[in-house]
């Protein structure tokens, strides 16, 4: 073995570090919340990429890391694919193995982007171009064919000071102070020599040794970071960025809880319609009931005569508006997952325009139907919907998302600022018992703080709940049980900054900031080791 190769190779623990540290993201979301993970894990994974000589070395310690991060964090695709899916579990694994190892080489490329700055000197990597690349790679798994802004680390700090930035930058921005923090948390660890050698013209000596000056500085500065972080997001935290708007409205969310196995059977259909229905006449004191997705599992069409019109009527009559979730067939006879807007103006649709890919509709669904064999395969592909993204519920203007939709920043502000509010419903019972429900509503408070606005969300067997603008659950209940949250809500307006400027106004900041980075670098040789 030559010089060269034993100055490129890397200890083998350093990878299985990084797994572990990537495996342990988890406990930072939701339902475990513990967020100074975030800043652990990430500072592991900043300094042993400061270890990485050669490209491939930087690409696989991230790939690992991002291997480990949706192995425990995205794991719920298990619970789809062999509960729901009826994939067994050999099939239902492998299939979950695919997803991670290839959603994890979004994360790979973060060690590409981070092998171009190797020339800056550590501390730089680890304070500045580290967390830019970071974000950058985040905004593009959220938009990378259709997205998965799953595990963004901002969504972690929901509950901490840090997350007051978003109305100003997003999750995105949260996620890049996260990100600060671990680069100063690593960064403590990098010290000066305690002596620096000067070559000097002295006979029978070419060097001599002196004592290093400000040996500590890289602490001092990363200590100066971590405090400016925090005390900085405390203070924007008193920003008011939206202003009440009218008399607040009381809101009803149904939590109807049907199992997910027993949701579709033709024979609960009515006993669903009627728990649905008996949890709804006993709350006619609220301005404004929500259902949540396809509540009523079938056709509008086909229950409208029977059990929607009499329970339109009836809800005018308590001066009610309803918002009920279920199928609509278009004029092209194409299906849609929608909402149903009942209000004493009459009758108004919704349908989902952000399909899921591979459940919702499937390429080249005409080919893989041999596929049923070992799962379940969808009959038919769902149709997106156009057109606006609000409707006008108790006399205000909400912004509505179905299921995934209010995990994309993007979708939610299209009907800002003109939306009083957020409505999102859901049905989470495809991932029961794992941590899905609960990240799922924690990213859905990000966007009530992104826009100052107040977030009704109704799913099926939970995390249901109200969540104020600055995303603290007000009123929620237990999931997996049958129940009707009710509170009262403040509509809302203004524009936050992140409205004006959305997702673009960090990424462009964050272009710009590397690409000045990386080219004034370019004439300088590696630093030495």
């Amino acid at each position: 073995m030559n010089k060269n190769n034993i100055n490129n190779n890397v200890p083998t623990h350093l990878y299985l570090l990084n797994f572990l540290a990537g495996a342990s993201v988890v406990l930072a979301f939701a339902p475990i919340g513990f967020y100074p993970v975030t800043w652990v894990s990430s500072a592991i994974l900043f300094y042993t990429l400061l270890q990485a000589n050669t490209k491939k070395q930087h690409f696989y310690f991230a790939w690992v890391y991002g291997i480990g991060m949706f192995g425990t964090g995205a794991s719920w695709v298990f619970y789809s694919m062999h509960f729901y899916g009826h994939a067994n579990i050999p099939v239902a694994a492998t299939l979950t193995s695919i997803f991670v190892v290839l959603i994890a080489l979004i994360i790979g490329l973060f060690g590409l982007l981070a092998y171009l700055f190797r020339y800056h000197h550590k501390v730089i990597r680890l304070l500045f171009f580290y967390p830019l690349m970071w974000v950058l790679i985040e905004w593009f798994r959220g938009w990378f064919l259709t997205g998965f802004p799953w595990l963004y680390l901002g969504n972690s700090q929901v509950d901490n000071v840090l997350v007051n930035i978003a109305p100003i930058t997003g999750v995105l921005g949260v996620s890049l102070l996260s990100t600060f923090l671990s680069g100063a948390l690593a960064s403590l660890f990098i010290f000066k020599d305690p002596n620096k050698i000067l070559w000097v013209d002295i006979p029978n000596s070419n060097h001599i040794k002196v004592q290093q000056k400000n040996r500590y500085v890289h602490q001092f500065i990363a200590l100066f970071i971590i405090l400016s972080v925090f005390v900085g997001s405390w203070g924007i935290g008193k920003i008011l960025w939206t202003q009440p708007k009218g008399e607040p409205i009381t809101v009803s969310l149904v939590q109807g809880n049907i199992p997910q196995e027993k949701k579709w059977l033709p024979e609960n259909k009515f006993p669903t319609l009627e728990l649905y229905k008996n949890l709804t006449q006993k709350n006619w004191k609220s301005d404004l009931i929500i259902w949540p997705e396809t509540a009523i599992p079938d056709i509008f069409s086909r229950n409208m005569k029977d059990f929607i019109l009499p329970l339109q009527q009836e809800a005018e009559a308590n001066n009610t508006d309803l918002l009920l979730g279920a199928f609509y067939q278009n004029e092209q006879g194409e299906i849609e997952n929608s909402v149903l807007a009942l209000t004493a103006e009459g009758r108004s649709i919704y349908s989902k325009q952000h399909l899921v890919p591979l459940t919702e509709y499937m390429p080249l669904l005409g080919y893989l139907r041999w596929l049923n064999k070992w799962i379940t395969i969808p009959s038919d592909n769902l149709t997106a919907g156009t057109g606006a993204t609000t409707l006008k519920l108790a006399n205000n203007i909400a912004q509505i998302s179905i299921c995934y939709e209010d995990a994309f920043a993007s979708e939610t502000l299209k009907g800002l600022p003109q939306a009083n509010m957020l409505i999102n419903v859901s049905n989470d019972g495809w991932f029961t018992d794992s941590f899905e429900p609960h990240q799922h509503m924690e990213i859905a408070r990000m966007r009530a703080i992104e826009t100052g606005r107040y977030l009704l969300r109704a799913t099926n067997v939970g995390v249901s709940g109200i969540a104020d603008t600055k995303g603290k659950l007000i009123a929620t209940a237990p999931p997996y049980s049958t129940a009707v949250i009710t509170g009262e809500v403040q509509p809302f307006a203004g524009m936050t900054p992140f409205m004006r400027w959305g997702n673009w106004g960090i990424v462009m900041v964050i272009i710009l900031l590397s690409l000045l980075g990386y080219f004034t670098a370019t004439t300088r040789k590696p630093e030495k080791e």
